[in-house]
């Protein structure tokens, strides 16, 4: 007869996850917040992990242990624990509260105590529950709780997916759980001030406890210990045991609650429905089974009552009334020849053709087509499967078979097309040889236009937050990870509900955004600038770029031999051989055999990052020959060795994406590879550049826009000085010079003084701070300053300019382009003085960004408009920032290189000259620059 299995009680560190959720979302720039402009990323991140938990572990008895406010007996046995810690951030320290209330309406058990931290309660708890029979999961990223694992008590560390048995901590630390409390008092811990003994590091600490197996057992035989770490025991013994009290975590806090009265909450909670809701949590609410209800309106109200300042609502379509049911959707799949009958005869006549298509992978130039979904009305759609082989299902259609019926449909420019990321759709049905035209309207892009600062546009999210409707994951038909099967082995039932909703539900969608777009004022953006821009990408894509492979080959080799003699060097240097690419034996070497600095501890040990390296390289030269390395390993391995695994092996060329829905000001991104981030200023950047070659026969044309940020700024700050200086034709940048260093009008300007005056220019533009000059340029902080206030003097229209636009922005809550693109900054008002001045500096950048973005697209739908009609040879190839490039014969360039100059700058009339510069050369690197009148 067997045992019955011990129930399981899980204990969760609300506290550590709702600082790590908060901190990650702040390191990636993306603040999270609702409609109301208050903070709520720490807790959706709160929340999604309480899901988890009590779904994938199904815990018999539950409790949340909170930090209490205010000192603990640490604090009294030792003033300076904790004492480095910045105070809570106003965003985070809003959420903490609002945590707990989740918590209770949600009905789990909840345990704080005055004076103790959620560990203390934790490890009291969990004594508690071992004592009671129960086998206990901790869930913490806090590796104080590793002391508490034992075969009954185990920690979860969701953030990395690993579960701490006495096992996983022997492997980790190569020490049992019970020796960490020493282990801590040994090595200190930074971040919570805990000194332990200066020198010790983890491997010292290691081997003393692994040959002693404890701290009292150091300290009975010290003579035992080598005489170099002796000495630092001996003068820092009160150190390492005041360390280890602070350490070991309180088993018998005064607490009263008792694990078997901590059971989770049983059917709906409707307080928690409400909480999710008030704080805009839909997707989560769908997740639970409830359903978003409107949000009411709240207007700029000044200073809240809880003394966080209210920020202006966005001006976003509130969610829908209810979740919506499941949508009385018919679709109807192509499986015989009546069905195909029905299908042209439908698509034939109608006024608009929602198209997406089913794929075996994501790269449109490699993957299979595997079905077709359409619809041409609201709550009806087609599928015509083409490519599965799922033993046992119906044929597919032959390709041949369904052109002659699609083919004319899809091809025809008088239907307008709807869907989601079309551009792909279109690579993907060009392929397969069928053409689509009269791309009309991407959901996608709409969403971008709506608010670009939003972080998915993804169908499903719009779907759910615009239309209430919870969408199919695709993971439920394909799985995931590396078992995840291909939408080909997917029965074609399955696949056509699931297609044919993504190609009905964009038509639904549309009909909100055009009442949006139009209300918003964004209907020329959308239909004048980008869309036209989605069939000019997916030619640039198409065409892609071609490279000299032996070339790039041989340069791999270079660099590898580069790499390989940098790799000597430091070795030298370092007085033994060890894994340059491993941070922690370079720490060993720079910290303990150098005897270097520490600059800045991680939790993971010694930081050697670059900005740690380069503050050492004046100290010792093996630093600075790290940094080279890293620089040079990863230009081959990002961009040398990476492009030759991204090349056409067929056409010798990489074909880029170009993101149109990606950066929030406006710009393109380009991924897969990335070819606006390889580096110019540099000879190996440059030798790179060099691979880049246009097809045989052709050169290179480069068309750049002059300092059009600038030129911007002029336009719409409207300054006589810099709208007077542009339309003489000056060097702004000598000119900002003589304003800055007291120069005469007529006095030299030094290269040095002109870079200076350069980087005071754009720091205006992008919103740049005196202490972030002073970092950039190596200068005192006042200096800085001094510099920065000189050009307000002397620009006085940029000023008022400035001050306009922050005071509209805090006013409207966002800022906007010259076309009208607009930009939401729900921090504009935050509490938090980070967020606030970052979403400030925003706002000052993003209407001369966004506008430069706006021109260059609308230079990209002229000059193609222009390409178009001449009939030539020449190709829009990429764009990369303020700079586009073409291939073209030599007969061509005559006649391309003053059209596309005259083209691009005339594309959006300013009130200062837009310059192009119009450079041609045989590769990407040596290219010079045209000849006036050439």
């Amino acid at each position: 007869m067997t045992s019955p299995a011990r129930q399981t009680l899980c204990l969760i560190d609300a506290h550590g996850y709702l600082h790590r959720a908060y901190h990650a979302l702040s390191r990636m720039g993306r603040p999270m917040t609702n409609s109301r402009g208050e903070p709520t990323g720490a807790l959706f991140g709160f929340a999604k992990l309480l899901i988890k938990i009590l779904r994938e572990n199904r815990p018999d008895r539950v409790a949340v242990c909170f930090d209490a406010p205010g000192p603990t007996f640490r604090h009294r046995a030792y003033a300076e624990y904790k004492a480095h810690r910045k105070e809570i951030e106003p965003d985070l320290k809003f959420q903490l509260p609002l945590a707990q209330d989740l918590v209770r309406a949600w009905g789990l058990p909840m345990v704080v105590k005055p004076g103790y931290e959620a560990d203390d309660l934790i490890a009291t708890l969990a004594a508690r529950g071992v004592r009671d029979g129960f086998d206990v999961l901790v869930v913490t990223g806090d590796k104080d709780a590793l002391q508490l694992v034992d075969d009954r008590v185990s920690v979860l560390n969701e953030a990395k997916n690993i579960v701490y048995t006495p096992a996983e901590v022997e492997k980790k630390y190569g020490l049992r759980p019970d020796q960490l409390v020493d282990y801590f008092a040994l090595t200190g811990d930074a971040s919570d001030n805990v000194p332990g003994v200066p020198g010790v590091g983890e491997k010292t600490a290691t081997k003393l406890l692994q040959e002693f197996a404890t701290l009292e057992a150091i300290y009975r035989q010290p003579d035992r210990v080598p005489e170099k770490v002796r000495q630092k025991l001996l003068d820092h013994r009160n150190d390492a045991e005041m360390s280890r009290r602070l350490v070991v975590l309180d088993r018998e806090a005064p607490i009263d609650d008792k694990p078997a009265d901590c059971r989770p909450p049983e059917g709906s909670r409707p307080a928690l429905m409400d909480f999710l809701r008030r704080y805009e949590f839909n997707s989560l609410l769908v997740e639970l089974g409830g359903g978003p209800r409107p949000t009411p309106a709240v207007r700029p109200s000044g200073t809240r009552t809880d003394g966080v300042s209210a920020a202006v609502e966005l001006p976003a379509r509130p969610a829908p009334a209810a979740a919506a049911p499941p949508v009385e959707r018919r679709v109807r799949t192509v499986l015989t020849p009546a069905d195909l009958k029905d299908l042209a005869a439908d698509i034939g006549g109608a006024d608009q053709l929602a198209v997406d298509v089913e794929t075996t992978g994501l790269d449109p130039f490699a993957c299979a087509l595997v079905g077709i979904a359409l619809s041409t009305r609201p709550g009806e759609a087609w599928y015509v499967p083409v490519g599965h082989r799922l033993l046992g299902e119906p044929p597919s259609w032959p390709l041949d078979k369904i052109r002659p019926v699609l083919g004319p449909p899809l091809a025809d420019p008088k239907i307008p097309k709807v869907g989601q990321n079309l551009k792909f759709d279109g690579h993907v049905l060009e392929r397969h040889g069928l053409p689509l035209a009269g791309v009309a309207f991407d959901t996608l892009v709409a969403s971008y236009c709506l608010n670009p600062s939003r972080p998915n546009h993804g169908l499903k999210t719009l779907a759910l937050d615009l239309l209430g409707e919870s969408m199919t994951p695709i993971e439920n038909l394909i799985g995931s990870g590396v078992k995840a099967l291909t939408m080909d082995q997917v029965p074609i039932e399955r696949a056509a509900a699931y297609a044919g909703a993504d190609a009905e539900v964009t038509l639904r969608l549309k009909a909100l955004m055009e009442k949006d777009l139009r209300d918003q004022k964004m209907e020329r953006l959308f239909y004048d600038v980008e869309m036209p821009l989605v069939g000019i990408l997916a030619d640039m894509e198409t065409a892609g770029l071609g490279l000299n492979v032996p070339y790039l080959q041989k340069l791999s080799r270079e660099f590898g031999d580069a790499l390989s003699g940098l790799e000597k060097e430091i070795h030298g240097l370092a007085g033994e051989t060890f894994n340059v690419n491993s941070p922690k034996q370079l720490a060993v070497v720079l910290f303990e055999k150098l005897k270097l600095p520490v600059v800045r501890k991680t939790k993971t040990g010694y930081s050697t990052d670059e900005e740690v390296l380069r503050k050492l390289s004046d100290r010792h030269p093996l630093p600075a020959r790290m940094v080279a390395y890293r620089e040079l390993a990863k230009l081959k391995s990002t961009y040398v060795d990476g492009l030759l695994e991204l090349v056409d092996p067929k056409t010798h060329r990489v074909h880029t994406r170009l993101n149109q829905a990606v950066a929030a000001t406006g710009r393109l991104s380009s991924s897969d590879p990335n070819l606006q981030n390889i580096p110019i200023r540099t000879e190996e950047g440059r030798k790179i550049r060099r691979a880049f070659v246009p097809a045989e026969g052709n050169l290179f044309l480069s068309a750049d826009y002059s300092q059009i940020d600038l030129r911007v700024l002029a336009h719409m700050s409207g300054d006589p000085a810099l709208v007077r200086a542009f339309r003489r034709g000056e060097d702004i940048h000598a000119a900002t010079a003589r304003d800055i260093f007291d120069l005469g009008a007529d006095a030299p300007v030094t290269d040095e003084q002109r870079r200076v005056a350069k980087s005071v220019n754009f720091g205006i533009v992008y919103g740049q701070t005196p202490f972030g000059l002073s970092q950039q340029l190596g200068l005192p902080l006042p200096q800085a300053q001094d510099y920065i206030r000189r050009y307000l003097e002397k620009y006085a229209g940029v000023k008022d300019w400035v001050e306009a636009t922050l005071a509209r922005a805090r006013k409207d809550g966002y800022v906007t382009t010259l076309l009208h693109r607009r930009r939401y900054l729900p921090e504009i008002n935050a509490s938090n003085g980070n967020l606030r001045a970052f979403a400030e500096r925003t706002a000052m950048n993003t209407p001369i960004q966004g506008t430069s973005a706006d021109l260059i697209k609308v230079a990209m739908r002229e000059v193609a408009a222009w390409m178009a009609k001449s009939g030539g040879r020449a190709r829009l190839l990429l764009q990369v920032h303020d700079d586009l490039l073409f291939e073209a014969p030599p007969g061509e360039l005559s006649t391309l290189a003053p059209a596309v100059k005259r083209v691009m700058e005339s594309a959006v009339p300013l009130d200062v000259p837009v310059v192009v510069d119009v450079k041609t050369g045989p590769n990407w690197a040596d290219l010079k620059k045209e000849r006036a009148g050439a």
